[in-house]
């Protein structure tokens, strides 16, 4: 279907979705990159209270996976080309990947929860499509207002300041590193999220991957070794945990006793959640993924593998000017400098605190905690 005709049926649908009555009880929950971030967050939150006078639907590619598992009574999951029936007769909706491009009727309320507070170019950044087929999207602080308005076309009145709700995962005791089959007792622990270099999903690179190990910095095996004995030494554990639209097929998961590749679909098959794993690390290594806005909240160092921030900015572009202001850590550019980052977080050196808590200041508006919460609230949900 070309552009034309995917606008032409939009603008048909979008017409008989102001005519068709909306259950006022009704609440749905898209997405068709597995039910995780933000969406999951909120359905995790309501159906751990009272909200049987709630019918809620789960439109997710994965539904068989959840519909397998023991739920309410009151919730179902279908599949997202079954979930569009539901979308016209629901009071509520909620999504994170993917959307039904349809716009809302004055009778619902359609909330994009969005992938998190964007450092990488998304949306009219990029090109010129609609994306506004919601009458809400969230934004984590007024700096990130104008930037989510211009992200997605929208009004300044549809963007609406909230933290991310699966942030409130970051403040809940929980046993992400036993789910997962990591034994206890490791001094430390960093976790490891570099975004996707090569994707077998988008079909898309925005970096060619590098050989070797296919992740960025310790490419080459021997300094992957090398970073592994000295994290022996120190009995601390590294957790790589690979970007859901990366192709694996680069990826070397195998050797190392110290660093452990998880991927997403060990992470579904485990029910681990991210951001409970995340509340384990006692630091982050990342490059421009939008979870280190995230993981300020906790205040623990951060390092940055930036070697190819030069490229990325030519071929996907950031949000600001110079993305370094934003980005309160260690520069890691050599795996003499990831080693760096290692052997301060195991001494106890911490450069960038004060950064850090500036930062934070800046683009999370509330501490956390409380996120799900909050946006229910925007939505108009009581329980």
């Amino acid at each position: 279907m070309n552009k034309d005709a995917i606008m032409k049926a939009s603008g048909l649908l979008s017409a008989a979705n102001k005519l068709i009555p909306k259950n006022p009880n009704k609440v749905v929950f898209y997405s068709n990159m597995g039910f995780r971030d933000n969406a999951k967050a909120i359905y995790d939150y309501m159906v751990s209270r009272d909200c049987s006078q709630y019918q809620i639907i789960c439109a997710i590619n994965d539904w068989e996976d959840f519909a397998s598992r023991p739920h309410l009574d009151n919730v179902r999951f279908v599949s997202p080309k079954a979930g569009v029936k539901h979308f016209f007769t629901a009071k509520y909706f909620f999504f994170s990947f993917g959307k039904y491009p349809i716009k809302p009727s004055s009778k619902q309320v359609v909330i994009n929860t969005t992938h998190g507070s964007p450092l990488k170019k998304i949306g009219n950044f990029l090109d010129d499509r609609d994306y506004n087929f919601f009458t809400y999207v969230l934004a984590a602080s007024d700096f990130f207002a104008p930037i989510i308005q211009k992200s997605f076309g929208c009004r300044r009145e549809q963007v609406k300041i909230c933290g991310h709700p699966r942030n409130d995962a970051l403040f809940v005791k929980n046993d992400a590193l036993k789910q997962l089959g990591f034994e206890e007792g490791y001094d430390k622990v960093i976790l490891w999220l570099p975004t996707f270099r090569q994707s077998d999903f988008l079909g898309q690179d925005d970096i060619k991957a590098t050989e070797g190990t296919g992740l960025p910095i310790l490419s080459n095996r021997k300094d992957m070794e090398r970073v592994n004995e000295r994290l022996k030494e120190q009995n601390c554990l590294m957790i790589a945990k690979i970007h859901p639209a990366q192709d694996l097929n680069l990826i070397d998961t195998k050797g190392f006793s110290n660093i452990k590749i998880v991927t997403n679909s060990r992470m579904q098959a485990t029910q681990c959640n991210l951001y409970e794993l995340l509340s384990h690390a006692d630091a982050l290594i990342t490059d421009y993924s939008s979870v280190y806005f995230d993981y300020l909240l906790l205040d623990r160092p951060i390092g940055f593998t930036v070697d190819d921030m030069e490229e990325y900015q030519k071929n996907r572009g950031f949000v600001v000017d110079d993305p370094r202001e934003l980005m309160p850590g260690n520069f890691i550019n050599t795996p003499e400098e990831f080693l760096a980052f290692v052997d301060h977080l195991l001494n106890g050196r911490d450069d960038y605190k004060e950064k850090r808590q500036k930062v934070n200041r800046l683009v999370n508006k509330y501490e956390g905690g409380k996120d799900c919460e909050r946006v229910l609230r925007i939505a108009g949900i009581a329980l």
